[in-house]
């Protein structure tokens, strides 16, 4: 088992109890709730609510390394959680990348480690746990919503470039027995919350509404607006910022309009008894529906893309593989089974890869890689597309690379036998999410943290370049 990291626990944090459950008042309609006095609530937190851990570089007790040097397929480094996971505190959403690190959230802290020799740069003690991420990054920044007490009512936006907090405050105020808190307990959650990050705004989307705010100091822009008839229950953002909701039985898409909230950009109503199971892409739009009822509900059936200006349907593309929606458990992480760039969806399938066009939703071709192993699309660059099969009890896992334009396998580098064992419980876990960059297959966890002692990060040495 790991040791405990080297900074022992985190101090003691200030109680938001006195803010959130004061007994202010509901205005308007009864809906929308007084918004939080920024500075005052910036202030408390900051006296004893974030906390940088400086210093802390190298490679501590929790992780093991393999060296800057490690051949394609070795162990250049690891690192597991840097607390023991807990009922209430097993988030782990949110990876993200600068040009040299990448950073991973954990259900207290966010770190941010070298991608070539897992160096740790800076590590940050949130104040409060997890309850959601943002998947995108926008101008260095993140989003996280935040539990206090049995609540998620927190958030907290965060420079991961220079492992600061930038500001903290709470979403919403209201009583403790107000009957929307049940929207905001995870375990009376009647629809997941959700964050996205877009064009300098952040989008909290909870079941019974949504608010948008300035990343950049916390100002509440608006909210959403809500119809009688539907449920918030999804966001996402990077190039825009979309909305999900179902409305009676059908699932609506609308592009919000940063300017005038109460007018989208455009809206998308989908075809009825079909849900949004993710939104893949926001530019171009992708979506990947599945049944909303009958046996197979919550099965993926087909994506539809839309023009990200109009929201117009373009293309329908029909699962026609023995696909699966076991990776896309949450909007916070990458869906790992579906890679969408240019004008192009990559799928994943047992045993294979499918690539479709986005423009006319025709299959250009399907690579097969290894029977009833989900071949997981990482990136394509420079004509290479990156598979990873991920490894089984008996066999290794793999990083393949194919022709972007034929399929054609190009090369295949097979993982030590040593990393069989970390390989497959995180593939076991069913959140395991694989990335590249300069030099490494990270395969990282992107969902709740089972033990100590499973890995959060592995990270695999890779073979760049042609040839």
């Amino acid at each position: 088992m790991s040791q405990p990291p080297p900074y022992g626990p985190p101090p003691s944090r200030p109680s938001l109890s006195q803010f959130t459950h004061s007994g202010i008042t509901k205005t308007g309609s009864g809906r929308r709730k007084v918004w939080v006095i920024g500075l005052v609530i910036l202030l408390v937190l900051a006296g004893g609510g974030a906390y940088a851990l400086w210093g802390r570089t190298g490679n501590g007790p929790s992780s093991k390394t393999g060296g800057s040097g490690a051949a394609p397929g070795a162990l250049a480094w690891s690192t597991a959680p840097s607390t023991a996971p807990s009922k209430n505190s097993r988030n782990a959403w949110g990876t993200w990348f600068t040009q040299t690190t990448v950073v991973k959230a954990e259900p207290d802290t966010v770190t941010s480690y070298d991608i070539r020799t897992g160096e740790k740069k800076w590590s940050l003690i949130l104040p409060g746990t997890q309850c959601a991420a943002s998947r995108d990054v926008d101008a260095d920044r993140v989003l996280i919503a935040l539990r206090y007490t049995d609540a998620c009512d927190a958030m907290t936006v965060i420079d991961i470039r220079k492992g600061k907090a930038l500001w903290t405050q709470p979403i919403v105020l209201l009583k403790a027995d107000d009957p929307e808190m049940d929207s905001f307990r995870p375990d009376k959650w009647p629809a997941e919350m959700e964050v996205s990050v877009s064009q300098g705004h952040g989008l909290i989307s909870w079941a019974t509404g949504a608010h948008i705010v300035r990343l950049s100091d916390g100002q509440l822009i608006g909210d959403t607006g809500k119809q009688d008839a539907c449920s918030d229950v999804g966001t996402a953002g990077g190039a825009q910022l979309l909305t999900q909701r179902f409305c009676g039985h059908r699932a609506t898409i609308r592009a919000q309009n940063l300017k005038s909230l109460e007018k989208a950009n455009w809206q998308w109503d989908g075809p009825e008894n079909q849900t949004v199971s993710d939104i893949l892409s926001t530019k171009p739009v992708v979506l990947l529906m599945s049944d909303a009822d009958g046996k197979n509900i919550g099965k993926p059936t087909q994506l539809i893309v839309l023009g990200d200006t109009d929201g117009k349907e373009r293309a329908r593309i029909q699962l026609q593989h023995d696909h699966e929606s076991s990776y896309c458990t949450s909007s916070m992480s990458r869906c790992a089974e579906y890679l969408v760039t240019g004008d192009t969806v990559y799928v994943a399938g047992k045993g294979s890869t499918t690539a479709y066009d986005l423009s006319n939703g025709r299959e250009r071709w399907t690579f097969k890689a290894d029977e009833n192993r989900l071949a997981l699309p990482v990136s394509a660059d420079d004509g290479e597309l990156s598979i990873y099969v991920a490894a089984t009890p008996e066999r290794e896992g793999k990083l393949i690379r194919v022709a972007t334009r034929t399929g054609r396998e190009i090369r295949t580098a097979d993982n030590t036998p040593d990393l069989r064992t970390t390989e497959w419980q995180l593939a076991h876990s069913k959140s395991a999410v694989p990335y590249l960059g300069d030099g490494r297959l990270l395969v990282v966890n992107e969902g709740l943290l089972e033990s100590q002692d499973n890995d959060v990060i592995v990270a695999i040495g890779a073979r760049t370049g042609q040839g």
